[in-house]
This record gives structure tokens, sequence and C-alpha cells, in this order.
């Protein structure tokens, strides 16, 4: 097991804290101050709407109707949690800490949300093709720090730019069931800046290693891999 300062056991803290909360990330940041999550309240919470600025005998709805969700999914691990609602703006926020998995993840309302495509709130394609991506690059990091008694750091981001290939991969797929296809990719980029030339080439192959049969690993341009996981895209630079 990773000691838990690892980047591979902070991957692996955040994936757990996605699946736990059923959260699909709007973005997200890894490094080593932590993970930072940025995701829409559930639709349950967002039955009465509000608009701010809030005070504090006149607390947003949504955030109230999220805080009692989170604490019935977070009492099956017991753990230091911190909750604030931020309620100073025309929407309300709820920002959850998680200080022992070093984890945050930030609730907006939509109107508050970056612009840019979600999936309705049943389709978790896209949620769960993130995942797996980062599975895979922390199983990744884990063999490279077995291999070299110790995992260099990374820094990760996460966004959603068209997907190239989208209509290949609608082609043939009756319509009732093209909304479950995203039209984006979620790219997912790994900076290993600070990994020395040695750790670089082992990581390569722990990544070519980790791979399923016929998953393209592709070079990329100055060094680094690309690989796609359904509509996931794992980029790590040279």
């Amino acid at each position: 097991m990773a000691p838990a300062s690892a980047p591979s056991a902070l991957i692996d803290a955040v994936v757990r804290v996605m699946r736990d909360l059923a959260v699909h990330p709007l973005s997200l940041e890894i490094d080593g101050d932590g993970a930072r999550v940025l995701t829409t309240m559930h639709a349950h919470a967002l039955r009465t709407r509000s608009r701010g600025p809030y005070r504090e005998d006149d607390l947003p709805p949504e955030a109230l109707a999220m805080i009692d969700w989170l604490s019935l999914r977070l009492s099956v691990d017991p753990q230091r949690v911190d909750v604030t609602i931020e309620g100073g703006g025309p929407w309300p926020r709820l920002l959850l800490e998680l200080p022992a998995k070093r984890v945050t993840v930030r609730f907006v309302v939509p109107e508050d949300a970056p612009p840019g495509y979600q999936p309705e709130p049943n389709n978790i394609t896209l949620s769960g093709d993130v995942n797996i991506a980062l599975e895979f690059l922390g199983g990744s990091l884990r063999a490279l720090g077995g291999r070299l008694r110790g995992e260099p750091p990374v820094t990760l981001t996460l966004s959603y730019p068209d997907d190239p290939h989208y209509e290949r991969h609608i082609a043939g797929v009756p319509q009732e069931f093209r909304d479950l296809i995203p039209p984006v990719v979620a790219d997912l980029a790994v900076d290993r800046s600070r990994f020395s030339r040695k750790q670089r080439a082992a990581h390569d192959d722990a990544l070519r290693a980790a791979a399923y049969t016929d998953q393209p690993m592709e070079p990329v341009a100055g060094g680094g891999l690309s690989t796609r996981l359904g509509s996931a895209r794992l980029r790590v630079s040279p």
C-alpha cells in the first residue's frame, strides 16, 4: 500500500469520495496540496430554489438539503468533515472538506457552474470513465513507486474539450441511446515535470504494463503518452 502522502493514495481517495458521493466532477485539480473537485448539487437539493446574498438566519435551502444528504452518505465512513455554506453571492455554494483524505468538494447550483456539457443525472458514463482513468493512473504510480522506492510528485487537471471522434462514436447508434454518449472527452492532463528521466521512463513502462489488450498507448509530441479509456483521455507529459 502506498504511503498516505503518495500521489497514488490521493488519487485513490478522490475516486472513493466521488463514488461515495455520486458526483460528476465539473473540474478537478490534484497536486501536492490535495484534490479539489467542483460539482453541482444533487437534484433533490434543488427542489426548492433561492437567491442570495444570504444571512445566518436565512440560509439557502439547497445547501441545507445537501448537508442532510451528505450526513447520511458519510455516516458509513466516520471521519472529520468540515462543511461551509458560502452564501455571500447570488447563488449558494457548499464546501465540503475531508482533511484526512486531503480532498475538498465544492457544490454549486447549475446556474453557477462553468459553461460546458453536463451529463444528465442518471448518465454516469462520463464520470465513471473519469474514475477508471484515475484508477489507471494511480495503479501506474504505485507500480513506479514499488520499483523506484517512492512516487515522484505529479499534478493533474481535468477539462472537457469537444470529442473530435464524436460523430464516429454515434454512427450506427440508435437515436434513443445517443444521449448516453457524451460529445466531449474528459481530458486528464498529468504534469510530470518533476520526474527525472529515469522516473519518466519507468512510469512509461508502468503505464504500458497496466494497459489492457489493444488499449492504444500513443506517444505525445515531445515525449509522454496518451491513452483513451472510454470517454476519458489520460495525457501524461514528457
